[in-house]
């Protein structure tokens, strides 16, 4: 594995970490891929030496920890050779490790996060005693609280939750569940939940369930807004959906059928430079901007139609 760093110690120890400091677009064309060979990824924020430079959001120490004997698993070597072709090994280093050590440190690694109202923990962590409290497991869905877009989108929800009322509600692409879960904890709200992907349905509707918010919220497995079950919950009071910048533009007539007059949608899943082509897809549909937020290079969007 030349390019890469390599500990000798613990050689008995049943597990292994590569750990690589990579800028925030480039962790982001590449966690598909190292999802796929490794048991658990963790990125965690690197603070800026200095104000001059790269500020905290752009910079990202990933760790990739496996839970196979180094010298049996063939991932740590594909690992470093995607590492190679981005041209981000040079500071890779791998090392190996007990299993109990990279689970710790994993868990490690999510602590609480208060986002406006809310505070997300994870399903090791004991909750505080407060009202707006979710828990969410950081697991294969999208959706842990830590990203930019979902933290946008939490803070649009609170915004949202101190402005009026929503008895309607419909989660876009929820993923975990996490944004699903919370309108259902800021509001005494129906909440219906769509997502194509199985494993983001089943890991949403775990979320659901441990916040005892079944009774309320509904995760149904289908594409976009098809095939229809969106037409069970009525017109929505509010719609969300942090997905990707073409595909919420592409959406923007369902949006306008689903939402009720007066209604608001929150958009996330969108840079800057995307910005423009999501507001005008909507604003030929009768929605008109509210309020940006704007996280790192990430935009979330309040709409009311």
């Amino acid at each position: 594995m030349s390019g890469a760093a390599v500990s000798e110690d613990r050689s008995e120890a049943p597990g292994w970490r590569l750990q690589v400091t990579l800028d925030r677009a480039a962790f982001e064309a590449l966690e598909a891929a190292l999802d796929e060979h490794a048991d658990a990824v963790v990125a965690e924020t690197v603070a800026a030496a200095h104000p001059a430079q790269e500020t905290p959001s752009d910079v990202l120490r990933v760790t990739m920890f496996g839970s196979a004997l180094m010298a049996q698993d063939a991932r740590p070597a594909r690992l470093m050779a995607l590492l190679r072709t981005a041209g981000a090994a040079d500071d890779a280093a791998i090392e190996r490790v007990g299993a109990t050590d990279w689970q710790a440190q994993s868990l490690a690694s999510f602590p609480p996060v208060r986002i406006g109202r809310l505070t997300i923990v994870g399903a090791h962590q004991a909750p505080p005693r407060q009202r707006f409290v979710l828990c969410v497991e950081a697991g294969p869905a999208f959706g842990s609280g830590r990203h930019e877009t979902t933290q946008g989108c939490l803070l649009a929800l609170d915004w949202l939750a101190r402005r009026r009322q929503i008895r309607r509600a419909l989660d876009v692409g929820t993923g975990s569940g996490i944004l699903a879960a919370a309108a259902a904890r800021l509001w005494p709200a129906r909440v219906l939940a769509l997502d194509s992907d199985p494993v983001a349905v089943a890991t949403a509707r775990e979320t659901v369930q441990r916040n005892g918010l079944s009774r309320r919220v509904t995760v149904v497995q289908c594409e976009g807004f098809r095939p229809s079950p969106a037409m069970r919950l009525g017109k929505a009071d509010l719609i969300v959906a942090n997905i990707r910048a073409k595909p919420i533009a592409a959406m923007a007539p369902a949006f306008a059928r689903h939402l009720r007059p007066g209604g608001a949608a929150v958009l996330s899943g969108l840079i800057a430079a995307e910005e423009r082509l999501v507001l005008a897809a909507f604003r030929t549909r009768g929605l008109r901007l509210r309020q940006c937020i704007r996280l790192g290079a990430w935009v979330t969007l309040i709409l009311t139609r």
